[in-house]
């Protein structure tokens, strides 16, 4: 029953309809694998998923490609600007109703990551007072924090994570925050051994979706929601268009 309602808003959601809508600006953050720049090109999973589904509701993206931008000033427009996109955002309580969402895209995992030398224990979050955090301003894992009671005095709240990455190797913070997937792979493109690092804490594992302004038309949603669930439908063989995807920048073969 629930496949058959998607093919019929399928039919009705037709790329002909859809070119009646706005062109959309879609923004992403560097955000590896996720949604990352590749010799002058945004790429990443989560990027081709945007892409596909996109191009399958026949929605125009704004200037016809992606915008990177530091992730401050894109949840700033998304939030402020009509007809704007941002991808790859997590969904959390305090973000539900500011945005229109479709998703899930992928999931994370974000942890407390500290350098394995430093032998630094986190049992609860009261363990936080004693270091110095990493995070990205206004990015979940710093809202995560400050909910659980972290006073801000103790965050270096910076724009990019590459930058708290190199804070956390020189040891000018004790702890990074940040989801342990992308911690791991700009570990390893800025040549550092994600080896000689650990996740000491565990905050919560979260859905990554993308998030529209939130006068955004129910009818675009809608189909940009069917275009995706209908790209994680399993194919001929098995695997769905979104599995074979995620294959290409989720493995270890591929960071």
């Amino acid at each position: 029953m629930k496949k058959y309602i998607c093919l019929v808003l399928l039919l009705f959601l037709s790329p002909g309809l859809l070119f009646a809508q706005p062109a959309v600006r879609v923004m992403t953050e560097n955000l590896p694998p996720f949604n990352f720049t590749r010799d002058g090109q945004i790429v990443g999973m989560a990027t081709e998923v945007v892409e596909a589904v996109f191009r399958q509701v026949g929605c125009p993206v704004e200037q016809g490609k992606i915008q990177m931008y530091p992730w401050t000033r894109a949840y700033y427009e998304v939030q402020h600007v009509p007809n704007t996109a941002l991808y790859s955002m997590a969904r959390t309580a305090a973000r539900e109703d500011l945005f229109k969402w479709v998703g899930p895209i992928s999931d994370v995992t974000i942890g407390v990551i500290a350098k394995k030398k430093r032998g630094i224990k986190i049992t609860a979050v009261e363990d936080f007072k004693k270091y110095q955090i990493g995070t990205v301003r206004d990015g979940a894992p710093e809202q995560l924090l400050i909910k659980a009671g972290v006073h801000t005095e103790q965050l270096s709240r910076l724009a990019f994570p590459e930058m708290n990455i190199k804070k956390l190797q020189t040891d000018r913070i004790d702890l990074f925050v940040f989801n342990v997937q992308t911690a791991r792979y700009l570990m390893l493109t800025l040549g550092m051994n994600p080896e000689d690092y650990e996740t000491v804490f565990s905050l919560k594992k979260m859905d990554l979706y993308i998030g529209l302004h939130r006068d955004t038309s129910v009818t675009l949603v809608t189909a940009l929601q069917v275009a995706l669930d209908e790209l994680k439908q399993p194919g001929k063989d098995g695997k769905s268009s979104f599995e074979q995807i995620a294959e290409r920048y989720l493995t270890e073969d591929s960071f």
